[in-house]
C-alpha cells in the first residue's frame, strides 16, 4: 500500500538525481543543450530550479518552504560562481535570475492552498488579524509604527479585557460590594 512515507523517500530520490542532473548539466561542456528541447536558456533554468524546489517541498515536508527555496536559490548562485571556473561556459546574473524566477513562482504557487483555506475559514478577517491570532507565531508581534498605523479591531477588543485572572476576577468581584 502505498503511504505519504513512500512519497517522501521518493521524492528524496528523485531530488538527488535531479539535482545532479541539473548541476551537470549546467556545469558540463555541453552549452546549448537546452535548444534541443525547444527552451532557451533562461526558460530551461526557470524549469530546472522550479522542479527542484517542488520537488524539495514533497521531500522534505518538515523543513519550511522558506528555507528550501532559500537552499534552492542559493544552490543556483552556486552553480553560477562553479561556471565562472569552467572552459566552456560562464556565469550569467540572466541565469541566476531565471533560477530566482523558477523558484519564486514555485513558491508562491505552494503558498494558494493556504489562502483558499484561510479564505474558507476566515473570510472577513484581516491578515493582521489572523497573524495574531496564529499560536506559531509566538512572540513576534507587528512593529509598534504599523500597529498604531493599522490598528486592528481585535487589539480594541482585548484592551477593554482585563488580560489576567487577578483583574478578570477584581471586575467580577468588586471589593465594595
Amino acid at each position: 500500500m502505498l503511504t505519504p512515507n513512500h512519497v517522501v523517500t521518493t521524492a528524496r530520490a528523485v531530488l538527488v538525481v535531479g539535482a545532479l542532473t541539473a548541476t551537470t548539466l549546467m556545469l558540463g561542456p555541453w552549452p546549448g543543450l537546452e535548444r534541443a528541447f525547444g527552451l532557451s536558456d533562461k526558460a530551461a533554468h526557470a524549469i530546472a530550479f522550479g522542479g527542484l524546489v517542488a520537488v524539495s517541498f514533497l521531500a522534505f515536508p518538515r523543513m519550511r518552504r522558506n528555507d528550501l527555496a532559500i537552499a534552492a536559490v542559493l544552490l543556483g548562485a552556486s552553480v553560477e560562481v562553479a561556471q565562472l571556473f569552467t572552459a566552456v561556459r560562464g556565469a550569467s546574473i540572466g541565469d541566476f535570475l531565471a533560477d530566482i524566477a523558477g523558484v519564486s513562482v514555485i513558491y508562491l504557487a505552494s503558498h494558494i492552498e493556504n489562502v483558499r483555506a484561510l479564505a474558507r475559514k476566515r473570510g472577513s478577517a484581516s491578515f493582521a488579524d489572523i497573524a495574531a491570532q496564529d499560536h506559531r507565531r509566538g512572540a513576534r508581534r507587528l512593529a509598534p509604527v504599523i500597529r498604531a498605523a493599522f490598528p486592528s479591531p481585535m487589539e480594541t477588543v482585548e484592551a477593554e479585557r482585563p488580560s489576567n485572572f487577578a483583574d478578570r476576577a477584581a471586575r467580577r468581584f468588586p471589593r465594595g460590594a
